[in-house]
């Protein structure tokens, strides 16, 4: 209420969701033709472009160097293939990508992204437990990410089995 007096508006609101270890992971097939696979150093650019569409959709940013961008991901010290998974239609092409790394026991999802006239098929669904299921398989007894209210995906990680742990709410003034 302190804030709101002195004109502070809300902006968004942000969370930090977690999947209990002991939440099975739901079935979350692909649609047929689907495929998922791990990132080549070749598709890195598209991957970027992918990422970075989806993203500035809500953020407000300029668009991140490819470079800056790939330092994060592949140029991540510990980075490996199963890091960045992307997702192709039947025709091959590139509708989806998701970055998840270990960050000690946890596994962390920094990223995922379908083209905006893809999305409402389950491929965000399917692609969060692939990478769920992977870092479990590689070690983390904990998954984690964050969202804000920018993105409307909360009701998707909330689907896939995931619980907020956190909540932040964003808040400016205008000068």
């Amino acid at each position: 209420r302190l804030m709101a007096d002195l004109g502070y508006r809300e902006r968004w609101t942000a969370w930090d969701l977690e999947l209990p270890d002991d939440v099975r992971l739901p079935d979350a097939p692909l649609p047929a033709g689907h495929t998922l696979r791990d990132a080549t150093a070749a598709d890195h650019e598209a991957a970027w472009t992918l990422l970075e569409d989806c993203f500035l959709e809500w953020a407000q940013r300029p668009r991140q160097p490819l470079a800056d961008f790939g330092a994060r991901i592949w140029g991540r010290e510990g980075h490996q293939p199963w890091n960045l998974r992307l997702l192709h239609d039947g025709a091959g092409e590139l509708v989806g990508a998701t970055h998840v790394h270990l960050s000690g026991a946890g596994g962390y999802v920094a990223k995922v992204g379908v083209r905006r006239e893809r999305r409402g098929q389950g491929l965000a669904a399917a692609m969060l437990v692939d990478a769920f299921a992977l870092a479990r398989r590689h070690g983390a007894t904990r998954c984690y990410l964050s969202t804000d209210s920018r993105t409307g995906a909360l009701g998707l990680y909330e689907h896939v089995g995931m619980v907020v742990s956190s909540t932040w709410v964003n808040r400016a003034i205008d000068l």
